[in-house]
């Protein structure tokens, strides 16, 4: 079985269960304390307002009770949300993207950030993008380090028949490049600082800047969206105040964020700088991005030949970033 088969397989699973999990979590949710709301959010420092909020406890103004969990990337923080295991979660478009080409009711309500966060971490062998042809590469299929691995291809002449792509879950990223499962793999921090420091002089880090800018998303189903937006409200309201200590004190938030992810906090302060974080919602081009990568998703055939576009517009929600803004 092929990976795009598997991923096939994993989104048709998802999609016919995800109705079921639902209902069932719209059901258990109407009977919980009104403050209790369950987060998922994904392990990169991209996520850095959620782990501000958890540990300034910006929650507590809003009478919020959360119960956050950390997920190995957005993408599986994204299943969890569409299983019901989570009310609010992070994901970068990419995974948002694919949910909604099969059918899942996944809506973005805010950004978080835009970013440059990818790097290929390789072996020294690998000296340029270019010399990726032959190699074993690690990525994680379904998500925007895939998208992300498809430009970097264009960018060096190559295809994905010139190499031997490896998905892998991002946990297992360092752990393979220091086995030799794989020869790279592109992810963002603390991944790559981590691999660095275990490897030593054996791996290094390659950057494409420009290559591709990505966005941090706050994520929802539309039936929380319709049944309960004033929590909704509530949440975004929350990490408008995490962004704004984020602001006013990069050193203490970057101090926060590590420790919320057990990271050295001089990983964090390094990255903030390819991070502008900011609770936004640039409509337009999230909206011409997921058009892009709809694009891409279908020339690839990475969804089902009769996939049916949606309306990203419809995919993109401001009503509750507009209310939580209002004073």
């Amino acid at each position: 079985m092929t990976n795009s088969e598997r991923f096939f397989g994993q989104a048709r699973r998802l999609a016919r269960t995800a109705l079921v999990l639902g209902a069932a979590f719209v059901a258990s949710a109407a009977t919980a304390r009104a403050g209790d709301v369950t987060i998922g959010a994904g392990l990169s420092m991209g996520w850095g307002q959620f782990f501000v909020a958890d540990q300034a406890k910006t929650w507590d103004k809003q009478g919020l009770t959360p119960k956050t969990t950390i997920f190995a990337s957005g993408r599986l923080a994204l299943d969890a949300l569409v299983g019901g295991g989570v009310v609010v979660a992070t994901a970068a478009e990419t995974p948002v993207l694919f949910a909604n080409l099969n059918g899942l009711p996944v809506r973005i309500i805010a950004t978080l950030n835009r970013q440059e966060s990818f790097d290929l971490v390789a072996v020294k062998d690998i000296k340029t993008i270019k010399d990726i042809k032959g190699h074993k590469i690690g990525y994680s299929q379904g998500t925007n380090a895939h998208y992300y691995l498809s430009k970097l291809l264009k960018e060096a002449n190559l295809t994905f028949a010139d190499i031997t792509a490896v998905s892998l879950n991002p946990g297992d990223f360092v752990t393979s490049l220091s086995n030799g499962a794989v020869d790279a793999f592109i992810w963002t921090e603390p991944h790559i600082s981590l691999a660095l420091r275990q490897g030593g002089d054996k791996f290094h880090a390659i950057r494409s800047p420009g290559l591709y800018v990505g966005f941090s998303t706050v994520i929802a189903l539309q039936s929380t969206i319709d049944k309960n937006p004033d929590l909704l409200v509530k949440v975004l309201k929350s990490l408008i105040d995490a962004n704004d200590l984020i602001k006013k004190d990069p050193n203490a938030a970057a101090a926060l964020i590590a420790e919320r992810i057990k990271v050295d906090p001089e990983i964090v302060r390094n990255f903030l700088p390819r991070t502008r974080f900011n609770i936004d919602l640039e409509r337009a081009d999230l909206v011409a991005e997921l058009q892009t990568q709809a694009k891409w998703a279908i020339d690839n055939k990475l969804v089902r030949p009769d996939v049916k576009v949606p309306d990203f517009n419809t995919v993109v929600v401001g009503s509750l970033l507009d209310k939580a803004r209002e004073k």
